[in-house]
């Protein structure tokens, strides 16, 4: 049951692995990252498949020690033992994990609080010159202007 459990994690990490970097892929291509910003997130989600490839081996691992605690008589400090063990290194894989995405969206973030900042210095800078009427104002002339 606990190996059936195992490898539909494993799965779900694959998956979850593969929805981050395509999410990432559509982030590169919507902000105007930086090629130092761009580095940092690749190196970020590179750490963060090899988190998920160490995480995997620690599984494999613990489904070793779950089969020799399973060939003992009795097996259930053994068992119990293991829990710990296999909560505590998904704990600490959650997280790493999420101290990686929280880096990497913090990179995003400054990178959409840049572009605000250009966005609205750009609406602030004047455009174009001022508009001065021609001549005395009259119903049918009120249309004509002069750039100035």
């Amino acid at each position: 049951m606990v190996l059936s459990r195992t490898n539909a994690f494993r799965a779900l990490n694959g998956l979850v692995l593969l929805l981050g970097l395509s999410l990432t892929a559509i982030a590169f291509s919507t902000y105007a990252f930086t090629a130092q910003e761009k580095d940092r997130i690749k190196a970020l989600n590179e750490a963060l498949g090899l988190f998920d490839r160490d995480y995997q081996n620690q599984l494999g691992e613990f489904s070793v020690r779950e089969q020799a605690c399973l060939s003992k008589f009795i097996s259930a400090a053994c068992l119990n033992e293991l829990r710990r063990d296999a909560a505590q290194a998904r704990r600490q894989y959650e997280l790493a994990k999420e101290f990686l995405r929280r880096d990497i969206r913090q990179i995003e973030a400054d990178v959409r609080y840049r572009q605000r900042l250009e966005a609205d210095a750009a609406r602030k800078e004047p455009k174009g010159k001022d508009i001065t009427p021609v001549g005395e104002p009259s119903p049918f002339a009120s249309d004509k202007v002069r750039l100035d």
